[in-house]
């Protein structure tokens, strides 16, 4: 089951790409550009994948795939916070 958050980011979105790459580390993998992409990692208790698309100041990222202990208000919440933090 999909699930997908809708975030806005009025910032420079290549920069936000190269953020994120480096957030991310040996931790899992991020393959795009600032316009559309697709990420994996793993935790402690299981994958997750999903992709992104970047529309203006819109990004959409879709979760295809999750924890099933992971509830999906954790998720957006885990990429609010990055959003900030880049």
């Amino acid at each position: 089951m999909d699930n997908q958050f809708k975030f806005n980011y009025p910032g420079d979105k290549q920069q936000l790409i190269f953020k994120i790459k480096n957030a991310i580390g040996n931790k899992g993998s991020l393959i795009g550009n600032e316009q559309q992409g697709n990420f994996k990692g793993s935790t402690p208790i299981g994958s997750f994948e999903g992709d992104y698309a970047i529309n203006g100041n819109d990004i959409v990222v879709t979760i295809h795939k999750k924890p099933f202990l992971v509830s999906n208000s954790r998720i957006r919440d885990e990429f609010e916070k990055a959003l900030k933090n880049a």
